[in-house]
């Protein structure tokens, strides 16, 4: 199992208990975590629900990634589609860091690879992550 920190995007991995308190298992964002449990806000149903620390999995992308250049179209991986309500594919308008800082506001040496990223079918451009995008189609150069 890996350490939770809040800010953590993650599931229930107990699918029995999930169904007994009624929750369908989507994933959420920890907003606080305790010695024995922790709260997670459901965004996509606006809901906190609480639950055992070992009931909670981390959703855990790949962090080997495709060399991403401006100009390649993506879109997002499968496990980020179920959370995200972004249509389609979109191209890479630009290579781009996120900066961190603490719950307090204090910027820190954190930093996250990102894409600017332009979905035409939104006709809206998204600061993505890097490790939530995957190449649409591969070039073949013979």
């Amino acid at each position: 199992m890996s350490t939770l920190q809040i800010g953590d995007i993650v599931v229930g991995n107990n699918s029995w208990l999930n169904s007994m308190i009624g929750y369908s298992g989507e994933a959420g964002v920890l907003i606080h975590y305790g010695v024995h449990s922790s709260i997670i806000n459901l965004f996509t149903t606006n809901e906190d629900i609480i639950l055992m620390n070992d009931y909670v999995e981390k959703v855990v992308m790949k962090i080997k990634n495709e060399e991403l250049k401006v100009g390649d179209l993506v879109e997002l991986k499968p496990k980020i589609k179920k959370i995200l309500t972004i249509k389609g594919v979109g191209t890479i308008t630009q290579i781009t860091e996120i900066k961190t800082h603490d719950f307090d506001g204090e910027w820190d040496n954190n930093t996250i690879n990102a894409c600017l990223v332009y979905f035409s079918e939104d006709d809206y451009e998204y600061t993505i992550p890097t490790s939530c995008l995957q190449l649409f189609s591969i070039i073949k150069t013979d």
